[in-house]
């Protein structure tokens, strides 16, 4: 069940600001009077989403709407069921065409969401082609590893380099959000947004932002080691989701993968046909006519991988097939070393063994092409 409280400013407002507040009941009244500060000079409105909170966040959220009249809103979710469910309630909710959404740990410091508003304003950006993100600074390097881990993650399934992914704040237009298809509820929605920014042709502008120390509460997402691994997981997940739920986008993996698999059921009819009508009807020597068989297999996936499967029809031609070439002999390579050494070393069937050593063919042959042959 999900509660608003309206604000009485009859003015629409000319920005949009949305915090999720989970048992942030220490940070909130540091938010309002730091934001205080730049109202009414700057007509906006802060939507504070009490996110299922489970502390005194609505007493305190109370307590502040009596003081912050003019800007502040209260919208309530009465259990929480995701971070990014807290933020796109929010967004809902907002009546600004420009909206921004950050998070409520202060952690990243809540006047960057005026910065980004200036930056939009200095600029004279076209919101309706703009995403402008945080991109945090002073992080730890074991933070940081695993922000760029993620990060080549997502760009593998969804096929687009995102840097930097859950850098806030985040502001965009209200017409974004006409593009939600299944928007994930967890800590994935910050992929969701750059991909939907992303696919829709936006530009991404980013400025320095300082992500300092949390001063009140816990972290939502890694308060011990299993349950950073356990949000890791549930978040990779959701990216496939995502996937999924975009099937047709460019670089989509789901698409690609499938593409891949079908592109390599034609290349082997292709090489096989080749090779049969060169031994039963020309009479051809069998190992030539193998090679030839190899080979316009070789030329079939590569024209229709380059044009179908990963559409990299803008890049050299030439250069492409000498890549393609040398990953399908390192393939080659790999699966008879597969096929020797599970069959010679660990004793299984021949059988067995030629199942993994495509399977693993596949798997580098697919990555390859992906993120060499044909990366645009």
């Amino acid at each position: 069940m999900i509660r608003k409280e309206e604000n009485n400013n009859m003015k629409l407002p000319e920005l949009s600001i949305i915090l999720p507040c989970y048992n942030e009941s220490g940070n909130i009244p540091i938010i309002l009077e730091r934001l205080s500060k730049f109202w009414p000079d700057i007509n906006f409105e802060l939507i504070m989403v009490n996110n299922g909170s489970t502390d005194d966040s609505a007493l305190v959220l109370e307590e502040m709407k009596r003081k912050y009249t003019g800007f502040l809103r209260i919208v309530t979710i009465e259990k929480n069921i995701g971070y990014g469910h807290g933020i796109l309630t929010g967004l809902k909710a907002a009546s600004a065409e420009i909206l921004a959404y950050s998070h409520a740990d202060i952690q990243t410091p809540p006047e960057d969401i005026i910065k980004a508003y200036h930056l939009l304003k200095e600029k004279n950006y076209n919101i309706q082609k703009t995403l402008i993100k945080g991109m945090r600074v002073n992080r730890h390097k074991e933070e940081v590893f695993l922000t760029s881990s993620l990060a080549q993650v997502v760009e593998m399934i969804l096929g687009y380099p995102m840097e930097d992914i859950n850098g806030q704040p985040k502001l965009f237009s209200q017409n974004l959000l006409k593009n939600l298809i299944a928007p994930p509820t967890d800590f994935s929605f910050d992929v969701y947004i750059m991909y939907l920014a992303k696919i829709t042709g936006l530009q991404l502008i980013t400025f320095p932002v300082d992500f300092g120390v949390r001063i009140h509460g816990k972290s939502k997402w890694a308060s011990n080691i299993l349950s950073k691994y356990k949000t890791i997981l549930k978040y990779l997940i959701s990216i496939l989701k995502i996937a999924k739920a975009h099937y047709n986008a460019h670089g989509n993996l789901l698409r690609q993968l499938v593409r891949f698999l079908t592109t390599g059921i034609l290349t082997n009819l292709i090489n096989y046909a080749t090779f049969f009508i060169l031994l039963h009807l020309v009479g051809v020597y069998y190992v030539i006519s193998s090679i030839v068989g190899f080979i316009a297999g070789l030329i079939t996936g590569f024209l229709v991988n380059r044009s179908w499967t990963f559409s990299a029809t803008t890049s050299c031609p030439e250069r492409q097939l000498i890549k393609f070439f040398i990953i399908n002999m390192i393939s080659l390579g790999a699966n008879l070393l597969t096929i020797t050494f599970f069959t010679e070393v660990l004793g299984i069937i021949p059988e067995i063994s030629q199942i993994i050593a495509i399977g693993v063919s596949t798997i580098i042959n697919f990555t390859g092409s992906k993120f060499w042959a044909f990366r645009t």
